[in-house]
């Protein structure tokens, strides 16, 4: 069902939610406080704002209370990133050469210049296939006249100039995971690589293999063990981008079955360039030289050994363009990342947003940035917004209720309401919200459109619940953070399908 964009500005420029207003005498809020004087949520942190376009509260509870809101903070990365860049822009990985090209040979390198495209060989919808991708890497070459290079494929990441892409405000249990990994400028599988583990015998070491990509240069230390039947899975991974070298550690279960460890890649370029040099030479076109990447100090990588000597790159002005090639539309990938809640896309969009405001892509400036970006939409940040990342993934972040709800009215009123609507998951249907609400009216859960949001102890939905009658001016727009409960998530979970619903049912 499509919202007015017309009407909802009229009614949001006219009406906005004040801290004074009374508590309102809703059904919602009275069936909210009841449940909020219960355990766990009695014990817990909880704000929980949701006001209709017309500027009625239809509950409030702690709204001004400054909460970590995990995921949700894709709700206002990815509503940046498209304010920012637009729904069509798309991601460029740039293609070009040092020396000539002579009789169908290059006699020189092959640049991989990355445009900060998070989806080269990931797995989500909007990512084309990696032969698709590879193959159209290819075309460039061929039309060109290249069937033949003598130097080397090199991947460049230089773009977003920070020599740490994982945020400093991320735990360190989460740095070796495929969902603590940070983007550079060249991406590849969203900077993961993925183990299967298998028990050993009970005290012993687990087995393990990689599973993908394949990665030869890399060394593994294996210092995890076998725990007995029915123990917790700890495993974890530690890597680092100063060598090549991963250490798998912690107690996997002698009962379990084999599973896949998703992990981090500290060489993501460097990857790249090895599959794109191996697709060529499959594909017909000889590669003497090699591969390898470039490091942000500007010198060629082709062996990652500490003790390798380096050589200089080119620099950007003296590389001879090939061409371009192009990521899907941002709308897309911002789907993927809100239906997913897909950390590594959110956390290049923001770096996008710092690069196209001028800025570079480290982690003070694309602060800097979603500050700018929020207060040039006429949304003071001061004691209502922290962002510290594009992710959540950071317990540094803190935003109240009634920030998110002031933030998701003002997408409303922008040309790129549609496709930020679109990119929310609704309770039941694929996503992050597939088991939410799992009792309610399918027509009801239509009409919800949100983001979740959790870590330890932390559980968060904001988003919007059009009207069961179509009117624009009965859109309510809510946000419901929850810290500080332990209880595990069959507790609480049903608990918060409750809250949603609550106040979905304003709106019937």
């Amino acid at each position: 069902m499509r919202i007015k964009t017309t009407l909802l500005t009229v009614a949001l420029l006219l009406t906005a939610w004040s801290a004074t207003a009374g508590i309102p005498r809703t059904e919602a809020q009275r069936a909210i406080d009841a449940i909020c004087a219960r355990e766990p949520l009695r014990s817990s942190l909880v704000g929980i704002l949701a006001v209709r376009a017309s500027g009625d509260t239809v509950v409030a509870v702690n709204p001004r209370q400054k909460l970590v809101p995990a995921s949700n903070v894709k709700l206002l990365t990815t509503g940046l990133a498209l304010h920012r860049l637009g729904a069509d822009y798309r991601f460029p990985t740039n293609f070009g050469y040092t020396g000539t090209i002579e009789n169908g040979t290059l006699q020189g390198d092959l640049y991989i210049i990355g445009g900060g495209d998070p989806t080269t060989g990931a797995r989500t919808d909007c990512a084309a296939a990696l032969s698709k991708t590879f193959g159209e890497w290819a075309a460039i070459l061929s039309e060109a006249g290249i069937s033949r290079i003598e130097g080397r494929v090199l991947g460049d990441p230089r773009l977003f100039g920070d020599p740490t892409p994982q945020n400093l405000g991320w735990t360190f249990d989460d740095l070796g995971t495929n969902y603590g990994a940070g983007p550079t400028g060249l991406n590849f599988f969203e900077n993961a690589q993925n183990f299967y583990i298998t028990p050993g015998r009970l005290g012993e070491k687990p087995n393990y293999r990689v599973q993908y990509p394949d990665t030869p240069w890399m060394r593994y230390a294996n210092h995890a063990v076998t725990g007995a039947a029915r123990s917790s899975n700890t495993l974890y991974y530690i890597n680092t981008a100063l060598a090549p070298f991963g250490e798998i550690a912690g107690s996997f279960p002698v009962d379990r079955r084999g599973y896949t460890l998703e992990c981090s890649n500290a060489y993501a370029a460097y990857t790249c360039a090895w599959y794109f040099r191996n697709y060529l030479e499959d594909n017909g076109i000889r590669v003497e030289g090699g591969w390898g990447d470039i490091t942000l100090q500007g010198e060629i990588r082709t062996d990652l050994t500490p003790v390798m000597p380096l050589s200089p790159a080119a620099q950007r002005e003296d590389i001879t363009p090939l061409g371009t090639a192009w990521s899907a539309p941002l709308a897309d990938i911002v789907s993927d990342t809100n239906h997913e809640s897909d950390n590594f896309y959110a956390e290049t969009l923001l770096r996008a947003v710092a690069i196209h405001s001028g800025l570079s892509g480290s982690q003070d400036d694309c602060e800097d940035a979603a500050e700018a970006g929020l207060r040039a939409l006429g949304l003071r940040t001061d004691g209502a917004c922290q962002q510290f990342d594009g992710s959540g993934l950071s317990r540094k972040n803190y935003i109240s209720p009634a920030f998110f709800v002031r933030f998701l009215r003002k997408m409303t009123t922008l040309p790129v309401w549609e496709p930020y609507l679109a990119s929310l998951p609704v309770p039941g249907a694929k996503g992050t919200l597939e088991n939410r609400l799992p009792n309610a009216d399918p027509a009801l859960k239509e009409r919800i459109h949100m983001k979740s949001g959790s870590m330890n102890g932390v559980r968060c939905f904001s988003g919007y619940i059009q009207a069961a009658d179509g009117n624009p001016e009965n859109l309510i727009v809510f946000s419901l953070l929850l810290n500080n409960c332990t209880d595990g998530s069959f507790v609480v979970m049903p608990i918060l399908d409750d809250i949603v619903a609550a106040i979905a049912g304003e709106n019937d």
